[in-house]
């Protein structure tokens, strides 16, 4: 598999490092314009066993890019339909992109649009799906009601709030249909780029089937999220430092083993492409990220419609 990664920061870095376990025969370039940024990935991929099996070459910035199976999306959201789109249009079909997708909600719509008339295959990072003891836990909540809680830091509710919104589509089996916001004030400034935001606060939402979701990032402690979960089947507290507590057959004494994004883009990339992959898809996504951008916006503007941009990444 030829992959092409587009930006190489610190998430980028790491989806390269995971590239180093593609089979025999793949090769990998990066656009990466920082110097800085392009050293320490070339760093972190020569950390990787099998490393040097897997040519390597990084892109100039007007170099063309023909000739590739698959594309990382490792930017961040500003900007991220057009780079989408000149993956497209030079044959790309088999994409993984970086979460948040896309800042506004037409952007997302015609990213769907997109996928679908050229029958490409358009999934967001989103690991939670891989981890074993919540795909275990899936078999107690799919189509039922269940009621999950999640408890984290200061970890970027706006960046990341959107893992736990969609292990709650992928453990209910169905979007959200509703979500609410109440953001934390004074607003946080984005580490990653001046003219966006990031900020704690609650997120809520049920779902068609009776489910419901509470997450809260709060302020003043960085600590890994703890899920609480709530089933007909009994209750289990899944904590990301490593425990898990239930009373819920065959998930009691198990661990949270979060598989490392410099270990996983391989072989997310060969699920994508074998049709196995419990990614979703952006159709799958969509109602989920567009229930949260109108919550961030309703939030951050007092408004909101599909044409605004949400100051997130």
């Amino acid at each position: 598999m030829r992959v092409l990664l587009i930006g190489a920061g610190e998430m980028g870095s790491r989806h390269l490092q995971g590239l180093a376990a593609l089979p025999a025969g793949s090769a990998v370039a990066v656009l990466e314009p920082r110097e800085q940024a392009r050293e320490t990935a070339l760093q972190r991929w020569r950390q990787m066993p099998g490393h040097d099996a897997v040519p390597l070459r990084f892109l100039k910035e007007n170099e063309g890019w023909d000739g590739f199976d698959a594309a990382v999306l490792a930017t961040g959201a500003s900007g991220r339909l057009d780079l989408l789109r000149r993956v497209l249009e030079v044959g790309i079909r088999l994409v993984l992109a970086e979460k948040v997708l896309f800042q506004s909600v037409a952007a997302y719509r015609e990213a769907v649009l997109l996928a679908a008339a050229l029958g490409a295959d358009i999934r967001a990072h989103v690991p939670l799906r891989h981890v074993p003891v919540l795909q275990k836990l899936r078999d107690h909540t799919l189509d039922k009601p269940f009621t999950l809680t999640v408890e984290a830091g200061d970890r970027g509710l706006g960046c990341n709030g959107i893992h736990f919104l969609d292990l709650f589509q992928y453990l209910g089996g169905l979007p959200p249909a509703s979500v609410e916001a109440a953001l934390d004030r004074p607003l946080q400034a984005n580490r990653r780029d001046p003219a966006l935001v990031e900020f704690t606060g609650k997120l809520t939402a049920t779902n068609a089937a009776g489910a419901e979701l509470r997450i809260r990032f709060s302020p003043g402690h960085e600590r890994l999220a703890v899920l609480m979960v709530e089933t007909a089947d009994g209750r289990a507290v899944i904590d990301q430092a490593g425990t898990v507590e239930s009373d819920i057959a065959g998930l009691a004494g198990l661990g949270f083993e979060m598989p490392m994004a410099s270990r996983m883009a391989a072989g997310m990339l060969a699920g994508i492409a074998e049709g196995s992959s419990p990614l979703p898809d952006l159709a799958e996504g969509f109602e989920t990220n567009r229930l949260m951008l109108a919550a961030y916006n309703r939030n951050l503007a007092g408004r909101h419609d599909d044409n605004l941009v949400c100051p997130i990444t």
